[in-house]
């Protein structure tokens, strides 16, 4: 599953988990490679373990350091950066394209569309639902709006880059 960090000026930090090894019910290596210029670069194995109902990270499955509780978090603090952190796909207005373009940003299919143009929606509400590595992505508007023009249909295989939606802020 693809990984987005952004900062508040808009930089961005792609990661994408690749690989997902169970080794025991306590032991599972996750791999992940970064995006840099559209190329996945430099791979990244960690291992997480629990013992003893706590979570361990390691790099090199030798050396652990204890990790703090958190349920999927929505931000990321990193020394002196604060990060947005999305999974699956960047919302609307944080894409390439124009500020409501939304765009894809891997291969994927096209599950759901619940909204249609002309529909209102709020920030946060799903305005797509994508199937992209065997996992489905709910793609959110980032803020309120209208929809302005749906250009994917229910069921289309779609590649990387492709607009799939307007959305116009009110």
């Amino acid at each position: 599953m693809r990984t987005y960090f952004i900062d508040n000026d808009n930089n961005e930090h792609v990661v994408d988990l690749t690989r997902t090894t169970v080794h025991s019910s306590d032991l599972v290596e996750f791999k992940f490679s970064y995006l840099e210029e559209q190329k996945l670069t430099r791979e990244q194995n960690v291992f997480v373990r629990k013992l003893a109902g706590q979570y361990f990270v390691s790099l090199d499955n030798k050396k652990w350091n204890k990790l703090a509780r958190q349920d999927a978090p929505t931000v990321m603090l990193n020394v002196d950066q604060v990060y947005d952190v999305f999974r699956g796909y960047k919302p609307s207005g944080l894409s390439d394209g124009d500020e409501g373009g939304l765009k894809t940003q891997m291969p994927g299919k096209v599950i759901k569309i619940p909204v249609s143009a002309g529909d209102e929606v709020v920030k946060g509400q799903t305005v797509i639902v994508l199937e992209a590595m065997k996992m489905e992505n709910e793609i959110k508007a980032s803020y309120d709006g209208v929809v302005k023009e749906v250009y994917v249909k229910e069921g289309q295989a779609l590649d990387n880059g492709v607009l799939m939606m307007e959305l116009e802020k009110k």
